[in-house]
C-alpha cells in the first residue's frame, strides 16, 4: 500500500512539474483591498503573445469593472522589429497615431488603469494618443508595463507629465513579458509572473493611505 501510495505522489510531482506548476500556480493569492469606485482597466498590446493584455485581464479578474483595449485606426503592419523602429520614429517627433473612439467614456470612472508595452524607454504612441485625448480631472491612474529586459525605463514618469489633471497616480506594475510567454507554454519558474503577482500588488496598491 506504501509502495502504491509512493508512486502515486511520484506521477503527481512529475505531472506538476511537466505543466510548470508551483505554489503561485496552485492557488491565487486573496484579493483583500478591492478599490472603491468604477474602474476601467485600459491598455495597448500588440505583440503576438499579448504580454501587455494577459496582465490587462487578470487585472480586470481581480478588481471587476470594465476593460477597454485601445486599438489603432491605422494598425503597425510588418514584424515586431519593424513595428517598433516606427514606433521610434513617433516617439522622437511627438506623433499621435489616431486611435479608434472608445465604448466606454472615460468620464464615467473613478479609476483607471492603463498598460503599455515598453517601446523605446516609454510607452507605446497609441498609449501616447490616449492620454493626450482625455482629462483625467479628479481620477485615480494606475499605470503598468510589459518589457523584453530593459525595464519600465521611464514609463512611469511620462505617464504622470502626460495624465492631465489626474488627483492621484499610484505605484506601477512592471513584468518583463518573456517571463508571461514562458509561464503560458509551460516553463514556470520561480521569478515568473503570475496571477498571484498582480493580486499581491493591488492589494499592496490599494491598501496605501
Amino acid at each position: 500500500m506504501k509502495a502504491l501510495l509512493y508512486i502515486v505522489l511520484v506521477l503527481v510531482t512529475v505531472f506538476a512539474v511537466g505543466c510548470g506548476m508551483n505554489k503561485t500556480d496552485v492557488r491565487v493569492v486573496e484579493l483583500t483591498n478591492k478599490p472603491e469606485g468604477k474602474v476601467l482597466v485600459v491598455y495597448f498590446s500588440e505583440s503576438p503573445n499579448k504580454n501587455t493584455q494577459t496582465i490587462a485581464e487578470w487585472i480586470n479578474e481581480a478588481i471587476g469593472g470594465d476593460i477597454q483595449r485601445i486599438e489603432m485606426v491605422e494598425p503597425y503592419t510588418g514584424g515586431y522589429r519593424e513595428i517598433v523602429k516606427q514606433s521610434g520614429v513617433e516617439i522622437k517627433n511627438n506623433i499621435h497615431p489616431e486611435i479608434k473612439a472608445f465604448e466606454k467614456n472615460i468620464a464615467d470612472y473613478d479609476i483607471i488603469f492603463i498598460g503599455s508595452p515598453i517601446w523605446h524607454n516609454t510607452y507605446a504612441p497609441p498609449v501616447g494618443t490616449f492620454l493626450a485625448a482625455n482629462s483625467f480631472d479628479g481620477k485615480t491612474l494606475v499605470p503598468f508595463c510589459t518589457h523584453g529586459g530593459g525595464g519600465a525605463g521611464n514609463f512611469y514618469r511620462d505617464v504622470k507629465e502626460n495624465a492631465k489633471g489626474a488627483s492621484t497616480v499610484k505605484e506601477g506594475f512592471t513584468a518583463r513579458g518573456s517571463n508571461i510567454i514562458e509561464r503560458h507554454v509551460g516553463r514556470g519558474t520561480k521569478d515568473k509572473v503570475s496571477k498571484n503577482d498582480v493580486f499581491k500588488w493591488l492589494n499592496e496598491v490599494f491598501n496605501a493611505k
